[in-house]
């Protein structure tokens, strides 16, 4: 196997291990190890593509799928966790719509479905993994929260966007230089 093929396949398990996570019981210690596995990978298949010299477009849509698999599952086990305010489910529904849109616009515009990496999607991903773990003790704190910087994330993307002329995909925030 080649080595540049590996960020691919650990991005690829994120996926799987995404979808069996809603086979398994959200308040189980499998539950628990399977989810921190999924972190790690979303971790370790951008660091190790870097290292190797084998960032891809191909690895970066992988890698955006991915996460829209996690993302999905994190809801789903939040929902199961309590009966969550419909103001709080509205406030998911709205950052979803907001995050499919910017990834419509960005085909549109730029012909690719991708997200950018600014720390506030970097910070409100962060918060974002970490509601069902903490969800017990923190309650719907932690989701308001998360879905601020959600919100706010974004919107800051939705500007990056629209003001780009090319896709720059680890432009840190608005604030910084739009253009390699």
């Amino acid at each position: 196997m080649k080595k540049a093929y590996i960020p691919n396949i650990i991005t690829s398990c994120r996926i799987f291990l995404s979808l069996g996570l809603l086979l398994i019981d959200f308040r189980s210690v499998l539950f628990i190890l399977v989810y921190l596995i999924c972190g790690l990978t979303d971790l370790l298949d951008g660091y190790i593509a870097r290292r190797i010299g084998s960032e891809t477009l191909l690895g970066a849509e992988l890698d955006s799928i991915a996460d829209l698999f996690l993302s999905g599952m994190i809801i789903i086990t939040v929902i199961k966790q309590n009966q969550i305010t419909m103001l709080i489910f509205a406030g998911i529904i709205i950052v979803f719509i907001l995050r499919i849109g910017n990834a419509v616009f960005s085909k549109i515009k730029f012909r690719k479905i991708l997200f950018i990496h600014t720390i506030a999607n970097k910070l409100s991903g962060l918060f974002f993994f970490f509601c069902p773990l903490v969800y017990p003790f923190w309650g719907n704190n932690l989701l308001i929260i998360t879905g601020i910087l959600a919100f706010l994330a974004s919107l800051e993307e939705f500007l990056i966007i629209l003001t780009s002329k090319t896709l720059d995909l680890n432009r840190t925030s608005i604030f910084s230089k739009h253009e390699k």
